[in-house]
């Protein structure tokens, strides 16, 4: 029997659609971990997908934060995304983190 390969669902710019019912929801993906679980429960509102994809992966910068020099450099920058993003989501503008949106719509494709 052959088997069925399913396709990763590519995703643009122009499907991030910040949707009002799911305010909250935008605002709290913000955060690495609660936007790493809205990643993976939310299936219906792209906007929250996106948003917990970028800052899933801001978390995994937090956490080189501990490194000398480098955390220095590192702890105030994701602080400041976080801020920004939530900031953003509370005015239902889509924020794009420099460098990590394109790698955050594949991750929403993988997902």
């Amino acid at each position: 029997m052959a088997e069925e390969k399913k396709a990763k669902k590519v995703f643009t710019l122009e499907e991030i659609k910040f949707n009002e019912a799911n305010k909250t929801m935008a605002i709290l993906a913000c955060f690495p971990i609660i936007g790493l679980i809205l990643l993976l429960v939310e299936k219906n509102d792209n906007f929250v997908r996106y948003m917990g994809a970028q800052f899933a992966l801001v978390g995994v910068l937090q956490f080189f934060s501990w490194v000398p020099l480098i955390g220095w450099l590192l702890a105030p920058i994701t602080f400041v995304l976080i801020i920004v993003g939530m900031v953003k989501a509370a005015k239902g503008e889509r924020f794009d983190v420099p460098v990590i949106s394109g790698l955050a719509l594949k991750i929403m494709g993988a997902f």
